[in-house]
């Protein structure tokens, strides 16, 4: 893998005060730095929205992005900040997309979801359904973290039929391949079912905004040519809100 390579990121709690991720403007900053030195070169920021994070305000939120992206300008011109939710799921949550309260990636119909880790299958189905019905393109954050996923290659495949496209987390690869959660993303790299790699960063401690380091790793087991096509095909037909 060449060290040239740059990245998009997704997938990042890098706002300052606004849900469990950066804790300050100066951790942002800081998050950013380590990004760019990990090779990435846009980031799409997605704080949480929804019952996991209820004092949300979202102009308070669209405020400290401006002031977070002219802040990086300073730093580095060449590194991009948009704006995106994590949403988590609960009924009425795609009317809150729909009245702007809450925000897809980047103005794309790519919408990020989550789930309760402990979600039943036919709500994941549902809730994919509801989405694409709405004409909105779905992704499921940390698809890793899933039980009722978890090692069920014929599942995942059926999410991606109806219409759901699967994120995984860097962390998943740069953790000691024997981990559970480590395996599972080692599976579903092998057998290409992996649409987006992203950091799911949400501080300087033990949730960095690591890059490059795991797309090392993933080379090694899947190449240079499927990891291209998750890197950078799929994150151009993202931004230019194309289908993949």
């Amino acid at each position: 893998m060449g060290e040239k390579w740059i990245y998009t990121d997704i997938h990042a709690h890098i706002i300052p005060g606004v849900d469990d991720g950066s804790s300050s403007m100066e951790e942002s900053l800081e998050m950013a730095e380590l990004a760019y030195q990990e090779g990435v070169r846009a980031i799409i920021a997605t704080p949480h929205y929804g019952r996991r994070n209820p004092e949300y305000n979202t102009n308070r939120t669209v405020a400290l992005a401006m002031e977070l992206r002219e802040k990086i300008k300073k730093n580095h011109p060449d590194l991009s900040l948009f704006l995106g939710n994590e949403l988590y799921y609960s009924p009425g949550i795609i009317e809150e997309v729909n009245s702007r309260k809450a925000f897809t990636l980047g103005s794309t119909n790519y919408a990020l979801v989550e789930f309760d880790v402990l979600a039943e299958y036919p709500e994941l189905k549902r809730c994919i359904r509801e989405f694409v019905m709405e004409g909105y393109r779905p992704i499921l954050a940390h698809t890793e973290r899933y039980r009722c996923l978890f090692h069920d290659i014929s599942r995942v495949k059926e999410l991606i039929e109806q219409g759901a496209y699967i994120q995984v987390n860097t962390r998943g690869f740069i953790q000691k391949k024997r981990e559970e959660r480590s395996l599972w993303c080692w599976e579903l790299l092998e057998t290409g079912l992996i649409h987006f790699i992203a950091s799911d960063c949400h501080n300087m401690r033990e949730r960095k905004p690591i890059m490059k380091t795991a797309i090392r790793e993933m080379v090694k087991l899947a190449g240079e040519e499927a990891v291209k096509e998750i890197v950078y095909a799929n994150i151009f037909k993202l931004l230019k809100n194309e289908y993949i």
